[in-house]
């Protein structure tokens, strides 16, 4: 069953979900905010991970190998900056500014190759019709080396719908469908304002109110999302499974 997490904006590392505290069984999502912090070391351990920049300016090291500088203004207004680690990797955020970077991992077997990616190598998509328009960002497509993770970006026109017509990828049935799981991390502008995210199949219909800086969980089930008029609703999204092949399905009741 889907679940709603408030993402509380608190200095250094945070861990939101894990398989161990949440109904997905891949997706780790974590979150870093600098706060006062000049730089900050981890290890990805036994996960693959990208990290997506949400705000402010840092440069990436590998040991003490600088792989990038990254910075971004924020989610509504600039594309992102990201970089994918492998496995049993150590680095370091040096912050040049107050920064935001999100984590998504996975525990994987293999190893892959450390990269930058910079926003001219992303593809940038402009989808939908009428009430339901809405700008992608494919940050690890299905074409990237990564074991488990696809990683993306959507930004809502205002009052719109997105993730519509509603469609799941919750059953191994290809060509037609391909399980993976899922989770979205919002962000509203103006922050007063909201969306909703239905989730829903033939066992359970639920509906969250969602406001900036909140999580959702999606192991199952069509999704579809939508924003107040108004105002732009930002999600990242994330998916793993045992395929990385994007074959959604589409609700039969809307078809159009």
């Amino acid at each position: 069953m889907a679940k709603h997490y408030k993402v509380h904006e608190k200095e250094g590392y945070q861990r939101i979900i894990s398989p161990e505290n949440s109904d997905l069984s891949y997706l780790n999502f974590s979150i870093i905010n600098s706060g006062t912090l000049k730089d900050f070391k981890g290890s990805t351990e036994d996960e693959e991970a990208v990290f997506v920049l949400l705000k402010g300016n840092l440069q990436f090291l590998i040991g003490d190998k600088i792989l990038g500088n990254l910075q971004r203004k924020n989610v509504f207004e600039e594309p992102p900056f990201a970089v994918y680690l492998p496995p049993s990797t150590e680095y370091t955020l040096k912050f040049e500014e107050e920064s935001e970077i999100c984590i998504i991992s996975c525990k994987v077997k293999s190893r892959k190759e450390p990269k930058l990616i910079n926003p001219n190598e992303m593809k940038f998509r402009r989808v939908g019709e009428e009430t339901f328009y809405r700008n992608i960002t494919d940050i690890i497509p299905e074409d990237f080396p990564a074991e488990k993770l696809i990683v993306g970006e959507t930004i809502n026109d205002p009052g719109n719908w997105s993730s519509y017509p509603p469609h799941k990828h919750d059953r191994d049935n290809f060509p037609e469908e391909v399980k993976l799981e899922e989770l979205y991390f919002f962000k509203i502008m103006p922050e007063t304002g909201f969306g909703i995210i239905r989730i829903f199949d033939e066992e359970e219909d639920t509906l969250f109110l969602l406001r900036n800086n909140e999580l959702v969980t999606i192991p199952k089930g069509y999704h579809p999302v939508a924003v107040a008029p108004k105002h732009q609703i930002y999600y990242l999204w994330a998916m793993a499974g045992e395929k990385r092949i994007l074959k959604p399905y589409i609700h039969p009741d809307y078809r159009f």
